[in-house]
């Protein structure tokens, strides 16, 4: 990969463009100014391109790469390098994340139906044809490999789609959107929420279970994500229409499950953030976008020492029916967890 390492290097240097390619490959999209030097950039990316599809076919397709993880396929853009990220490596810190998330709750996650071995690559182009019917499909040879469906509590589930972005640069490119992310899961096709995305991506993104991402997201990222993964998985087996939940339920139960993974300062500056919010707002008042994590987090915890994992969960579907009635019952104890009076809008002082 040291033919990546200096275009990459290279592309940084002249100053004129405001992103560079993932790897030499690509560096045909790009719009770079006749000028000696970059022409010489370019023969020396196409040279390394042939050397490197010398030892190896090359794949017929160009726009993205597909690698296999335990709960489904990881989809990089471009050609796989590692010269940003290894992603052997990614495969397993995902495997993790999503144990972490769904044993926080006492589950496990969602396993294949059948073998399926993780990390292989395979050449191809993804075909997703159904909610349960995926397949990489390898126009060269004409195979087609299907991607196993899942099995939890005894139903068969979606494999999970992971599309991976090894920078910033490269998640906006592709989702044809200004705002970044470490990481969103998405429980229906992603294409519907990138309109002006490459064609890849909608290509990839009809899946109906799609989680996107940044390849350096840290593990708090990633299984925040898989929690809100585990809730709607959870909430389907139970015929609990899980997007009707408040968000900050939503939020609060991802926040909750990624907890041990935060640094304790983080922590800190959370719980002071949600006191200075409960010191001006009451539960009933709604919470704002804003808040949402932070406060969230901080209920759901609560409920959860209080219920236990299984009783916080036997709660959701009165979070959608009467949201008000368990506002009132739990937000004087939450409160009082926080230090502050029980009743919300009476001060310390006792006065209103």
């Amino acid at each position: 990969m040291l033919h990546s390492l200096f275009w990459k290097a290279l592309w940084r240097s002249t100053g004129r463009l405001n992103r560079f390619p993932d790897d030499a490959t690509e560096y045909t999209e790009c719009n770079m100014e006749r000028s000696s030097r970059i022409r010489l950039a370019a023969l020396i990316a196409a040279v390394g391109v042939a050397l490197a599809c010398a030892d190896a076919p090359c794949a017929q397709n160009t726009d993205y790469s597909i690698m296999s993880w335990a709960h489904g396929v990881v989809i990089w853009p471009g050609a796989l390098n590692t010269y940003l990220t290894v992603p052997e490596h990614f495969a397993d810190r995902l495997a993790t994340a999503a144990e972490a998330a769904f044993g926080f709750w006492g589950y496990d996650p969602p396993k294949p139906i059948g073998d399926w071995d993780y990390p292989i690559v395979y050449p191809g182009r993804l075909r997703v044809l159904e909610p349960h019917d995926v397949r990489i499909a390898d126009d060269t040879t004409g195979e087609e490999t299907s991607v196993p469906n899942l099995v939890w509590a005894g139903d068969r589930r979606s494999p999970l789609v992971v599309i991976a972005f090894v920078g910033r640069w490269r998640m906006v490119d592709a989702l044809g959107e200004t705002a970044t992310f470490g990481a969103r899961f998405h429980a229906s096709p992603a294409c519907r929420s990138y309109p002006d995305a490459e064609e890849w991506v909608h290509e990839v993104g009809r899946s109906h279970r799609t989680m996107i991402c940044a390849s350096y997201a840290g593990d708090d990222t990633l299984i925040h994500e898989f929690a809100h993964w585990f809730l709607y998985e959870w909430c389907l087996g139970s015929g609990i229409p899980a997007v009707a939940l408040p968000l900050f339920v939503h939020e609060g139960v991802a926040e909750t499950s990624s907890a041990h993974a935060v640094d304790p300062t983080y922590d800190a500056w959370e719980r002071r953030a949600v006191i200075d919010w409960a010191e001006e707002h009451c539960l009933s008042d709604g919470v704002g976008a804003a808040s949402v994590y932070t406060v969230g987090e901080s209920l759901v915890t609560y409920l959860v020492g209080e219920l236990g994992t299984g009783g916080f969960l036997d709660t959701l579907q009165d979070w959608i029916v009467r949201p008000l009635e368990l506002i009132e019952k739990h937000e004087p104890g939450w409160r009082e967890s926080l230090g502050l009076p029980g009743e919300c809008g009476v001060s310390e002082e006792g006065s209103e």
